[in-house]
């Protein structure tokens, strides 16, 4: 785990300054791009300039789940929405490793803890303003907190680790349900206006990780409309949203209320005159649009398709402007174990090593774009992980014998799922956006037939895929979803900000929005999530996330298939350009353009 000490507000600080000197003083204001080389944007910024103008074109291949911070949960939404809002705290702008360093955004420090470590204060900067004009108050990170946590009945995507560990002696029953405006979380309190804290119910060392999650930009009570709030959303960023047509796109605009004053570290700078965002555009739209010259950034960070990253690795020039690292990200595919058979253990042995993880690795795009084929539920890149391969298998293209051998054990005990030639049925379920996943889960499907599993694929709009569908378990359970592909990054880079939404109960919402697509519920996990909770050594907190990812395993909860690789590709005039790895993406917040158009 990274300890709260190392997030210092000088380090990061002093992190930040770097960036912004290196962002301004290589080019200036003329725009001239920069010699760029493969991988360069992995450890050092592309292009860098501080050229102010020209519109920035954003385009990606599927809708948002929702544009509103107090409601989203895609990497490219937590990046993104640093344009037009302003969370507590916030990541470093620097590639490389600095890059995971927490610095304060709206608050002016990282924070204070209080010595039995349960409460912990955060100051927010005095003079900030909504773009209507009107000043940010503390009241307003409170109303946005309980929103985005404790009103879930309404905006139903997102995390909730605020509710997990904050007090709450009244029971709240959140904003949309109760409408009184005295009413509110206990242990969250607000004794000025520049002045916020929260109660815990158990030492939690990673609550400035909690502070840097979108859900901490202030929201004010009188402009909520609840789902629907990102229609109309209150900027406090250097952006605002000039419009947000659902299923269409977004325009964002400099915000004139924006007072850079209130932002001493220069975190928000405005780059562009305008950016647009189309959603649902075709990926090799996307991909082509990338080459020739009408789009400037893929929003969803997933890398190009595989016809572009043929023409991309073909030419040294075209290389020289992709860069191809770990996303510090996922693919692996979950095993209802609410819906028979998967309920059964050996059931999910026999899927585990059946997978020729090979054909789904070469379906996600290779060792480049794709990954290296995984076999543990955290990435190498995660404290705490250890290199372990329980169900490994020749070349690692699947044990059709050993798959065989568990399905006999499975049907023994579940016989009536059974056909009469030793198999079953199964769906599996996949985003219609994403051919590289639905090709991944054609792979499945054809390993998965040579040990007698019929699978079905069920493909889902990625906009709905979490509160409609794959993540809805009333929905999964009764259309009989067993299996799912997943990619998931970590909410934060350390064991508990990868693993607990995707491994615990407190991932499961039966009514959408679960992360946990696989509702595994284990009381030993939970054991030691409790114990690591109450670890404060990082030498042993490390070794029960290694116990952790090895219970998961043992269980067969989730199949890893990769550790996530993207070639992604910046035309020429795109400046600032560089990886943050806290996202596993490019740096939306720095980007700026030469094209004036």
């Amino acid at each position: 785990m990274r300890k709260s000490r190392l997030f210092a507000t000088a380090a990061g600080t002093v992190a930040l300054a770097t960036v912004a000197a290196a962002c301004s003083s290589s080019s200036g204001s003329s725009g001239n791009t920069s010699t760029s080389s493969f991988n360069a944007g992995l450890s050092s910024v592309v292009n860098p300039s501080s050229h102010q103008g020209g519109t920035l074109r954003f385009a990606q291949s599927q809708d948002w789940d929702s544009p509103d911070t107090g409601n989203t949960y895609y990497a490219y939404s937590w990046d993104f929405l640093r344009l037009y809002s302003r969370s507590l705290l916030t990541y470093a702008q620097k590639p490389g490793a600095a890059g995971l360093q927490l610095v304060p955004d709206l608050a002016t420090d990282t924070g204070t803890v209080s010595p039995d470590g349960l409460t912990w204060t955060f100051h927010i900067r005095q003079g900030v303003k909504f773009q209507d004009g009107s000043t940010v108050t503390s009241q307003d990170v409170k109303y946005a907190v309980e929103r985005s946590n404790w009103g879930q009945d309404t905006l139903v995507n997102g995390p909730a680790y605020f509710m997990q560990y904050v007090q709450d002696t009244t029971k709240y029953a959140g904003p949309y349900k109760d409408k009184n405006p005295n009413d509110g979380v206990s242990g969250i309190i607000t004794p000025d206006n520049n002045t916020i804290e929260f109660k815990l119910t158990q030492k939690f060392a990673d609550f400035p990780y909690l502070a840097a999650l979108p859900s901490t930009a202030p929201v004010p009570r009188a402009k909520d409309t609840g789902a629907s709030y990102a229609t109309s959303y209150q900027s406090t960023g250097q952006y605002e949203i000039q419009n947000y047509t659902p299923g269409k796109g977004m325009t964002l605009v400099p915000n004139p209320a924006f007072d850079a004053s209130t932002d001493p570290n220069g975190i928000h700078k405005v780059t562009a005159s305008k950016i647009t965002v189309q959603v649902n555009v075709n990926q090799d739209q996307i991909d082509q649009g990338l080459l020739h010259g009408t789009y400037d950034v893929d929003l969803s960070g997933v890398g190009v398709g595989n016809t572009a990253q043929a023409q991309i690795l073909a030419s040294p020039s075209l290389k020289a402007q992709a860069d191809n690292g770990y996303t510090g990200a996922l693919t692996y595919m979950t095993m209802n174990t609410q819906v028979q058979p998967f309920d059964n253990v050996d059931c999910r042995k026999a899927v585990e090593y059946a997978i020729d993880k090979t054909a789904v690795q070469a379906a996600l795009g290779g060792s480049i774009g794709g990954g290296d084929i995984a076999s543990t539920v955290m990435p190498p890149n995660l404290t705490g992980y250890q290199a372990s391969n329980i169900y490994a298998t020749p070349g690692n293209q699947g044990d059709v014998n050993q798959a065989k051998a568990e399905l006999a054990k499975c049907k023994a005990a579940e016989p009536t799922v059974f056909d009469a030639n030793g198999g079953f049925s199964a769906n599996i379920s996949a985003r219609a956006e994403r051919p590289k996943e639905v090709n991944a889960a054609i792979a499945i499907q054809n390993s998965l037939k040579a040990v007698g599993i019929n699978v079905t694929i069920q493909k889902f709009t990625g906009g709905k895929y979490f509160s409609d569908f794959a993540g809805n378990q009333n929905y999964a359970k009764s259309n009989k979803i067993g299996l799912s592909m997943m990619k998931w990054g970590a909410d934060w880079p350390d064991g508990f900000g990868f693993m607990d939404q995707i491994i615990t109960k407190d991932g499961i919402h039966s009514g959408g929005g679960s992360s946990n697509l696989g509702n595994y519920d284990s009381p030993v996990v939970d054991g030691f999530f409790a114990q690591a909770l109450a670890t404060t050594d990082p030498t042993a907190r490390a070794g029960l996330w290694t116990q952790i990812d090895k219970q998961v395993m043992s269980d067969a909860a989730v199949v890893p298939l990769i550790y996530n690789k993207a070639l992604i590709f910046h035309p020429k005039t795109v400046t600032n350009w560089y990886i943050q790895n806290s996202f596993g993406e490019p740096d939306f917040s720095v980007m700026g353009t030469t094209n004036n158009s």
